[in-house]
């Protein structure tokens, strides 16, 4: 579509700009949108708004160049032309070959519109509307996940919600959504809520603000309204930002997987879905669908004796993970046995991983076993196998390579039957390219590599897993169950969490232990973060740093004071060029205008002193 219709003079008509319009109606309740004329277009899996001027000729048709272009191959290139006047909208066909309807019939030279007649060209519809615009509710998918993505920007910064409903028209063919269906859901809502439609047929709309219990009761009122008008149950999934993800495909996701679970005639929330694997006496929360695919390669691991490599930070679960790997395994009935190998003194670790025979060094009273002979039959995972020393790595090579070990201060050959899992939250390549650990090993060890990420690339797991430890804490305290408020479950969310799950299941077991209430609240979440931050900082400043630096770092200041005050200037600057008008200052610096007037509170900016 062009940037304007024409008018009768040849001049370009209003922009029309829906974010900018958008803007306009959060802070004036629609008053400057009352004599807007739109179409509202709907192709089989997109629909948006198109402003329409007072007065003009807009061509409908397939050429570049028309101001309603519709992307099908069964429409002319030149199809129809929409007139307006004043009030008064007439549609004309072009001759076209496969014709254009309103409301049902054909068309015959020119057809005068009423405000909500439906136009049909071949596969599309737009619906002529003369009253008030739902103010670019209606967007494509694009633009939709765009505006997604700013609100929660926007919502981390303000320390706001940010919720997504998926909705779906019960037993109706999925390519042929109805525009009115659309209509109906896009009607009820404010002028900064979004609908767009996906190509699975589903209708996808943003609710900026609403946190998880707003948008399930947001979301059973869509349901109700879409079903009022399609005359079948509908349903609905849900999620919100911090609680189920952290960008706007995260929330996508969640929602469209809480639409799947979702009851005839109702909604559901994106938080139940969510897996729970028992793994002996322990249970993994998997929610993410990273992790999802994961645990599915782990599974399908388990099946095969191979070694396996787990790699990742100090806390995201790889004793979990090998777990997972034994108790899946036809070894399940053997034991598995844990070595870590960054807590065995250099001196004993041999000794540890393969045992001794008496005398075989002062204080070897007796023979005993090594962790290797102990494990026999099942699996022994090696924690941290990039601390052992390079003597007893090719002792180690071996013993994998052949099933076969000697007892330190022995010449015997022992067999062992064992499935080697190894840990590292070290770079073990850059070890090898270093020196400090053997290729070989390297390569036998991780003849399969899994990777885990670290929480903060799991954002939906960060409420699951606090509530999970938070319950597992209580109930070990003999004390009730309590929750967590949605300001606490965004400071949880907003934290970037380095000691991963093992930092937030600590974090969870205190305050599980010292909340005195019945609910957890942000300011004692905040408290025992800022405590871990400081004894963290404290206690690398008591290290010192790993590597000596030749020349004194640079000193920087934060960048985000730097934007921060870069954002507060030049707000000052666009105010008083504007003398004080707040949409044309923030239209000066392309800033919605709802994110302007928010960072006018958050920067303290007063508009009478730059007008």
């Amino acid at each position: 579509m062009s940037s304007g219709a024409r008018t009768p003079d040849g001049d370009p008509g209003p922009p029309g700009s829906l974010e900018l319009a958008t803007e306009v109606l959060a802070v004036t309740d629609g008053a400057a949108a009352i004599d807007r004329l739109y179409l509202v277009v709907v192709a089989e899996s997109s629909a948006r708004v198109v402003p329409l001027p007072r007065r003009g000729e807009l061509l409908i048709g397939r050429a570049p160049e028309a101001d309603v272009r519709l992307d099908d191959t069964a429409v002319s290139r030149q199809h129809a032309i929409l007139a307006l006047d004043g009030g008064r909208a007439v549609l004309r066909d072009l001759g076209s070959q496969n014709g254009t309807q309103v409301d049902g019939a054909r068309v015959a030279g020119e057809r005068a519109l009423r405000s909500g007649a439906v136009i049909t060209v071949c596969s599309t519809q737009l619906v002529f509307h003369g009253v008030a615009a739902p103010a670019g509710r209606v967007v494509d998918l694009d633009v939709l996940r765009a505006r997604a993505d700013a609100e929660i920007e926007r919502a981390r910064a303000l320390d706001r919600s940010v919720a997504l409903v998926a909705l779906r028209a019960g037993p109706v063919d999925p390519d042929r959504l109805d525009v009115r269906w659309i209509e109906a859901v896009a009607d009820p809502l404010r002028a900064v809520d979004s609908v767009a439609v996906t190509g699975a047929g589903e209708i996808l709309v943003l609710l900026p603000e609403l946190d998880a219990d707003d948008a399930d009761v947001a979301a059973a009122g869509l349901v109700g309204a879409l079903a009022r008008v399609t005359g079948a149950p509908a349903r609905a999934g849900h999620a919100a930002f911090p609680r189920d993800g952290d960008d706007a495909d995260q929330l996508m996701i969640a929602a469209r997987a809480a639409l799947a679970d979702a009851p005839e005639g109702g909604a559901a929330a994106a938080a139940p879905s969510f897996r729970a694997i028992e793994v002996g006496d322990r249970r993994m929360i998997v929610a993410d669908e990273a992790m999802s695919r994961l645990v599915a390669l782990l599974e399908r691991l388990a099946a095969v004796d191979l070694p396996v490599l787990l790699l990742g930070e100090t806390g995201t679960g790889k004793d979990l993970a090998a777990a997972i790997l034994h108790h899946m395994s036809p070894r399940r009935a053997g034991p598995l046995v844990t070595v870590n190998c960054a807590a065995i003194p250099e001196t004993l670790a041999e000794s540890e991983l393969f045992g001794h025979e008496r005398g075989a060094f002062s204080g070897a009273a007796t023979a005993k076993e090594g962790r290797l002979e102990a494990a026999s039959g099942g699996t022994v995972l090696l924690d941290e196998v990039g601390e052992l020393s390079a003597g007893v790595q090719a002792k180690l090579l071996r013993a994998i390579e052949t099933r076969r070990f000697t007892r330190v201060g022995s010449v015997a050959e022992r067999a062992v039957d064992v499935r080697v899992v190894a840990a590292t939250n070290r770079d073990l390549l850059a070890e090898v390219e270093a020196g400090r650990f053997r290729r070989d090993l390297f390569f036998r060890l991780g003849a399969a590599a899994v990777w885990l990420p670290p929480l903060r690339d799991r954002p939906r797991e960060i409420p699951i897993l606090a509530r999970s430890f938070l319950d597992a804490a209580r109930r070990a305290a003999g004390r009730q169950p309590a929750g967590l408020t949605g300001e606490a479950l965004r400071h949880l969310a907003a934290h970037r969490w380095p000691g991963n799950v093992r930092e937030l299941k600590n974090c969870m077991d205190f305050l599980g232990a010292a909340s005195p209430g019945d609910a957890v609240d942000a300011g004692q979440v905040q408290a025992y973060l800022q405590r871990g931050d400081g004894a963290a900082a404290s206690a690398a400043s008591a290290r010192g740093p790993r590597v000596e630096a030749i020349e004194p770092l640079p000193i920087f200041r934060p960048i985000k004071q730097e934007v921060r005050e870069l954002e507060r200037r030049r707000m000052v600057e666009a105010l008083r060029a504007a003398h004080g008008n707040q949409t044309l200052a923030a239209a000066l610096i392309e800033m919605p205008l709802r994110t302007f007037v928010a960072k006018l509170r958050q920067l303290a900016i007063d508009v009478k002193d730059h007008g």
